[in-house]
């Protein structure tokens, strides 16, 4: 397992001894997990929520501010095509548009802290939802219920998780 380490952080005008450090996440060793890029503000937004003294309203809303974040990240991962537009003024605007439909799928309990998220990233979006628990018998992930969109199999999935730890979870959900 890759461990945090600490480096100097901050905006490109200011020289390596300007910067302030802080503890950073590791990168890791698999090609389909992405990383946050280390950002001063995601640090901030880290620190605020990780400090024993923040309030529960200031946690809920610097956790939301990260969720966004993270929506945001999944979002850029997704396939765009060309989408040339005219503007108010009469102009050609040459744009993207997301290529397919998305939906969210939550894993239910921490899942379910990043719908809102989504929803404020993306009007109307459907959202589905999963519940994973560990088989008692077999101490195995198990897939116990799943409501789904009829239509799942041609939108892109984004599944919400905030608990990544040993990927069991995400991994189950993707072979269900």
């Amino acid at each position: 397992m890759a461990t945090a380490s600490k480096q100097y952080v901050g905006p490109g005008h200011l020289s390596q001894e300007q910067k302030p450090s802080a503890t950073v996440s590791a990168e890791v060793a698999f090609d389909n997990v992405h990383v946050l890029s280390q950002t001063p503000q995601l640090i901030a937004l880290l620190s605020m929520i990780r400090n024993k003294d923040t309030e529960r309203a200031d946690f809920i809303f610097y956790s939301n501010r990260i969720i966004r974040l993270l929506v945001e990240e999944g979002l850029n991962h997704l396939p765009v095509i060309e989408h040339d537009i005219t503007t108010p003024v009469g102009r050609t605007y040459n744009g993207l548009m997301f290529q397919g439909k998305i939906c969210g799928v939550s894993i239910m309990r921490a899942g379910e802290a990043m719908e809102q998220g989504l929803r404020d990233c993306c009007r109307s979006v459907r959202i589905g939802k999963i519940l994973i628990q560990r088989d008692e018998d077999t101490a195995q992930p198990k897939l116990f219920y799943d409501k789904l969109p009829e239509d799942i199999a041609e939108r892109w999935v984004l599944l919400l998780d905030p608990m990544f730890a040993t990927g069991e979870s995400i991994g189950r959900a993707r072979l269900s």
